[in-house]
């Protein structure tokens, strides 16, 4: 394995609005594959499969999803997918998401597909890879190749492009009208255009709160509904690259248990967006903060607070995972380099020859 560029993370977050935007842009040929297959039959389940930061996208996606097709969404990691699951159904189909498309785990869950006769299509990207090779066909993740671990891109283009396929075969289909389709296509491209400020705005909150932030060994990450799974990839960009202890939870599940661990050197994120659970999850913050001072919130707040990460967000409905994802890639690079580590550096580096996760190594 070649070397960690340690600076390749923020080059990425900058490209995000411009490769997010081409897809968006390009949205009618990328999913028209999928629109083909999806709609040729009278699918009653959407299964996304997925491992890692593809999961997570996948779980992001599961609400907007569901919104827009009106069928239930399941979700499955791969490796659970084609070694546990007993249950196949002809009348579902199959999403996996793999970025460099050779995780060994999602070549085996489309290998078990195939076997089942479940029609299937891999997101991946555009260059030929084992996973293209085994599914019925490829959705392209267009955003261009990401040569660094801990994938910041790639999360919001595979979200981005989960999003396009389901709304364009929820159109054909006719299970949304016109004027909807329109709805989340000018909040989508208003939201991805805005990216760039949301880089800037949260960049001067971390710098605001460096210190603290720095010195952080232990964290929670909350959010509800789709930022349930922003909060699991925001705690994952840390776990991957700070290689401290952090953690996510939907809010109330934080609040039935693992708030009695929150010590006085705990630091709690909490993503706030305005929807039905703006107002509980403000009150959350501000009774936590009473108590402990490290704790933060992620929204639009009305409130001059350091601790309030107020990014202008344009908060669209659905649309917001794009942006509340942002300063959590963000923090997770400028906390490993403030912390002076070195990605190179790993704590069991022969796991990856011993526990192979991917079928061959990229080219870098």
């Amino acid at each position: 394995m070649g070397l960690v560029n340690n600076d390749a993370m923020l080059d990425y977050i900058h490209e995000t609005k411009s490769a997010a935007l081409h897809i968006f842009n390009d949205r009618k040929r990328i999913t028209e594959g999928f629109v083909k297959a999806f709609c040729a039959k009278d699918y009653r389940r959407l299964l996304l499969v997925a491992s890692g930061t593809s999961y997570n996208s996948c779980l992001t996606s599961k609400h907007f999803a569901e919104a827009v097709l009106q069928i239930p969404v399941s979700l499955s990691t791969s490796y659970d997918y084609a070694h546990y699951n007993t249950l196949f159904n002809t009348d579902d189909f199959a999403i996996t998401v793999t970025q460099e498309g050779e995780s060994t785990n999602t070549i085996d869950a489309l290998k078990t597909m195939k076997s089942h006769g479940i029609a299937n299509c891999v997101i991946t990207e555009v260059m030929p890879n084992t996973c293209t090779a085994t599914a019925d066909f490829r959705v392209d993740l267009d955003c261009g190749r990401e040569f660094f671990g801990p994938k910041t891109k790639g999360y919001v283009c595979s979200v981005l492009t989960i999003y396009m396929c389901v709304l364009e075969a929820a159109l054909k289909l006719g299970r949304i009208s016109e004027s909807q389709y329109q709805t989340y296509c000018d909040d989508c491209q208003a939201t991805l255009e805005h990216l760039d400020s949301v880089v800037e705005s949260a960049d001067q909150w971390i710098e605001l709160n460096k210190e603290d932030l720095f010195a952080c060994e232990r964290a929670y990450v909350i959010g509800n509904g789709p930022n349930v799974g922003t909060a699991l990839e925001g705690a994952l960009k840390s776990l991957e690259t700070v290689r401290y202890f952090y953690f996510s939870f939907e809010a109330e599940e934080f609040l039935h248990g693992p708030l009695a661990s929150v010590k006085t050197d705990v630091r709690t994120f909490i993503i706030a967006p305005h929807d039905q659970t703006y107002d509980r999850l403000k009150t959350l913050y501000e009774a936590m903060k009473e108590q402990n001072e490290h704790v933060f919130i992620v929204g639009n707040i009305d409130q001059t607070d350091n601790h309030i990460c107020n990014a202008s967000f344009l908060d669209k409905p659905y649309m917001n995972v794009f942006e509340y994802i942002v300063p959590f890639q963000l923090l997770a690079y400028r906390t490993f380099k403030g912390k002076g580590i070195d990605l190179n550096v790993r704590e069991y580096p022969r796991i990856g020859n011993a526990v192979a996760t991917k079928a061959k190594e990229l080219e870098r």
